[in-house]
């Protein structure tokens, strides 16, 4: 089953009146989509996270992967992975972009050999069908004044969600009022996670834990830059709230410094950026040596949402799945099918070979690549 193509393309939209967010306000949506081919006629995909230059990843896929894994079997994929790192990971290669560019490429191989072997995903990694708990996550549930946020709540805890993720790093008294609001009215039966997107320090984090604490949630996810472990560490160790992280954390090798280190409770590695599924497995079973939680950060598309879905079913400490509930998402609505659907609050994967998800190449023309970052 040898590979004989492997082809990343750069796909954008753009976005209008987007919730603001920690991480700026949303202009566009990029994904990078791999296909891997082989011999034998099938095909893989998978995602690789744009890093708000999502051509530029494209390329590191198609100039400097592609030709380390031409030729290479589609079932190898541990000696895939060990061998792009120690050709393009371990020294003078393009940094962390190179990890979002090879999490495509390994997802893609996942699906291929699924297909090749007639198994889903989770099969192929130990697991079974389940279904898991899902929370209102992605692009929603913003800087809204807090009347207006309570509505969007409320929508989705129509739809059947038990759990919603509010984004904070707006400032300290306005994120508190956002997040008191929705528990007075929501009361205590829905569980409330929040995302600072990394954009406390220290003393805004301490701040604001009295009114987090007292609000029950449920988690508290990236407060500070991916750098600051040191204070990770400290906040995590002083307050009844878990930390959760590793979003922004690549390889079980950071993962490792996480958890060995007491900053986060609850590892959030993202398929699409850590490594892709093989590597995020991994930081799942180094996590449940440490017993803490998994609950993998979810991508815009339905590749990612797949990835995400088939560890989940494949790990001891599965602890919930990221819905991407945007209002509008053509990755995850036009491009991919055959994703997750909500039922009583759970999701669980199809039975189909692979990541059971199908890609309608016929869209790339309508979604050419926009080159820069989608944030302002």
């Amino acid at each position: 089953m040898k590979i004989t193509e492997v082809k990343a393309v750069a796909l954008s939209f753009r976005l209008e009146n987007a919730p603001r967010r920690g991480s700026g306000q949303p202009v566009k949506k990029d994904m990078v989509v791999v296909r891997v081919r082989t011999e034998d006629g099938i095909v893989g995909y998978g995602e690789s996270h744009h890093a708000l230059a999502p051509t530029v990843v494209a390329d590191i896929v198609n100039q400097n992967l592609a030709p380390i894994v031409v030729g290479e079997s589609a079932l190898a994929v541990e000696d895939i992975w060990q061998k792009i790192y120690q050709k393009q990971g371990q020294t003078h290669g393009p940094g962390w972009a190179l990890y979002k560019a090879m999490s495509g490429v390994d997802i893609a191989l996942w699906d291929a050999r699924g297909k090749a072997l007639q198994q889903p995903v989770y099969r192929l990694l130990g697991g079974s069908r389940k279904k898991v708990r899902a929370y209102a996550g992605g692009v929603c549930l913003g800087y809204q004044p807090p009347p207006q946020l309570l509505v969007e709540a409320q929508g989705f805890v129509a739809q059947g969600y038990t759990a919603l993720k509010l984004r904070l790093g707006d400032s300290v008294e306005r994120d508190i009022e956002r997040v008191r609001h929705i528990r007075k009215h929501l009361g205590d039966s829905i569980d409330i996670m929040v995302d600072v997107n990394t954009r406390y320090n220290y003393l805004d984090c301490q701040r604001a834990l009295a009114a987090l604490e007292d609000c029950r949630v449920f988690w508290l996810e990236e407060p500070f830059t991916p750098d600051n472990i040191n204070d990770y560490a400290k906040i995590n160790a002083s307050t009844r709230i878990p930390l959760a992280g590793g979003e922004n954390h690549f390889t079980r090798y950071q993962a490792r410094q996480l958890l060995e280190t007491g900053a986060v409770d609850i590892i959030q590695p993202d398929p699409c950026k850590s490594g892709g599924i093989t590597e995020c497995k991994k930081i799942a079973d180094l996590a449940s040596a440490y017993r803490r939680g998994f609950a993998p950060h979810t991508g815009m598309s339905g590749i990612d949402g797949a990835a995400c879905l088939h560890l989940l079913c494949a790990t001891s400490n599965a602890l919930v799945y990221e819905a991407d509930c945007a209002a509008f998402n053509p990755f995850r609505d036009q491009l991919v099918s055959g994703g997750p659907i909500l039922v009583d609050g759970h999701v669980e994967p199809n039975d189909r070979p692979g990541l059971g998800v199908e890609v309608d190449e016929s869209l790339f023309a309508s979604m050419p690549a926009i080159a820069g970052p989608c944030y302002i």
